[in-house]
């Protein structure tokens, strides 16, 4: 491969849905893209990240949004693996898909002619898979986020709870763990919308 495929694999994330969302009911039609996603994600990382600043966190805001990015650029390969796809495996489900996305990941990384970019967003990837860097935690927290906003936006259109609800909570669960407390901040809020939705089980 060379560059120009990178590139068309970027582009590729605009028509690829974000499947997981049908496994929950929700039509085809409204279902987001992974670009669409990424998008959200990335704007919600640049908040936390500012927040986080503000509070004295010492936070790297180029290396976040890199990681952003680029956090679910395999699946311009994979397509979007929804977790429930693979559940029947139990926890071998997880690895399956990890060992799916990491090994496409260093497929696109590789198309860049530069070794050592390539190298750089391979670490990336897997610093964004650890999630033990204050910057992949960040990123973390904003997909998290970026899936209960989301979940919010479908009722507003109509979605019932009951389809939606399952999710709410398994994702507040998440981002409530997170260290970075912006987001729990931020999370707070959200699930205060969550209840006016009858979304939320979690007290």
């Amino acid at each position: 491969m060379n560059s120009i495929d990178f590139l068309s694999n970027i582009i590729t994330l605009k028509r690829i849905p974000r499947s997981g969302w049908i496994t929950h009911g929700v039509s085809l039609p409204d279902v987001e893209s992974v670009a669409d996603h990424t998008f959200s994600t990335c704007a919600i990382s640049l908040l936390l990240t500012d927040l986080e600043k503000g509070r004295g966190v010492r936070v790297n805001a180029e290396h976040v949004l890199r990681m952003a990015i680029l956090h679910d650029l395999a699946e311009a390969l994979t397509f979007d693996i929804s977790k429930s796809y693979l559940s029947y495996l139990g926890e071998r489900g997880n690895e399956l898909k990890n060992e799916i996305e990491s090994s496409a990941w260093k497929y696109l990384a590789s198309s860049i002619r530069s070794k050592s970019l390539s190298e750089r967003y391979v670490k990336i990837q897997n610093e964004y898979v650890r999630n033990t860097s204050v910057e992949a935690q960040i990123v973390h927290a904003a997909d998290g986020i970026d899936i209960l906003l989301q979940i919010l936006e479908l009722r507003r259109r109509g979605y019932p709870s009951h389809l939606l609800k399952g999710l709410w909570n398994e994702t507040v669960k998440k981002v409530r763990v997170t260290p970075i407390r912006s987001a729990k901040q931020l999370l707070g809020v959200i699930t205060r919308e969550g209840r006016k939705s009858s979304l939320s089980l979690i007290k």
